[in-house]
């Protein structure tokens, strides 16, 4: 892998939870450049845990983004929302 990082689909090299008494879980994704690109977030229970999991590190099954006519289920949920995150970014 000369030149790519073995972690370049998603940046991260390692992830830490914390369990809390009331169940909620800390879920720390530990990002290779450092800690200004971590992600840090609370999740209430072991379902988000793994949401968080498939968010950050995972890839999409095939067909598991897309809605019953084979579109992106983002842009089905919220038609716009593709265009509207480029322009907000400056794309």
């Amino acid at each position: 892998m000369e030149g790519k990082s073995k972690h370049a689909h998603h940046g991260f090299t390692h992830s830490h939870h914390e369990h809390h008494a009331d169940g909620s879980i800390t879920v720390h994704h530990v990002h290779h450049e450092g800690p200004h690109k971590d992600v840090k977030h609370a999740v209430s229970d072991l379902d988000g845990a793994h949401d968080s999991m498939q968010d950050h590190l995972g890839v999409p099954n095939d067909g598991e983004d897309l809605d019953e006519k084979n579109e992106k289920l983002e842009e089905a949920i919220a038609p716009g929302i593709h265009q509207k995150m480029a322009e907000l970014q400056g794309k």
